[in-house]
């Protein structure tokens, strides 16, 4: 019964973040949306959109890079910009932190799915008047299915800015 109220009230959260976080006040990322490669704990295609200091990132992609059984995973994630690193001459790094979701799919027999918590904390990079960002996050958190337990997810990848 815990796991179920658990499982609601996280995806209430994640329901109603994007809507109480669409009037954060705006950046030169308003708008944006960036797609691109991202290698870690899901490898496969990152995306990313922008409303200033919110974001909502997403990845899906090979899960921890098991081919055998073969392995889908996927995550979620609403990120705040919490400080910017600024360098001047429009060179700049922010920090972000935020809360998100993690499944795992293993295609085998029986079927599993896995399901966690995380808060990611990353950093990124865009070239100046070029539409590339480079970033690297760290999410620790808590695997809710199939049972409580640690989980952590790490990732590093490059998005084309739209």
């Amino acid at each position: 019964m815990k796991k179920k109220v658990l499982l609601i009230a996280l995806l209430v959260a994640l329901i109603l973040a994007p809507v109480t976080a669409a009037s954060y006040r705006g950046s030169e990322n308003d708008g944006a949306i960036g797609v691109g490669l991202n290698l870690g704990t899901n490898t496969g295609v990152g995306l990313k959109f922008g409303f200033g200091d919110f974001d909502v990132l997403a990845n899906i992609g090979l899960d921890n890079f098991r081919f055998n059984p073969f392995s889908l995973g996927g995550d979620v994630a609403v990120s705040y910009e919490v400080y910017d690193f600024d360098f001047g001459r429009g060179h700049h790094m922010p920090l972000t932190v935020g809360v998100g979701a993690s499944m795992g799919f293993v295609f085998d027999d029986p079927f599993v799915f896995d399901l966690a918590v995380l808060v990611p904390v990353g950093i990124s990079y865009q070239i100046p008047d070029f539409p590339m960002q480079f970033y690297l996050r760290l999410a620790p958190g808590l695997a809710v299915l199939p049972e409580l337990d640690f989980a952590f997810a790490g990732y590093i990848g490059a998005l084309w800015m739209f």
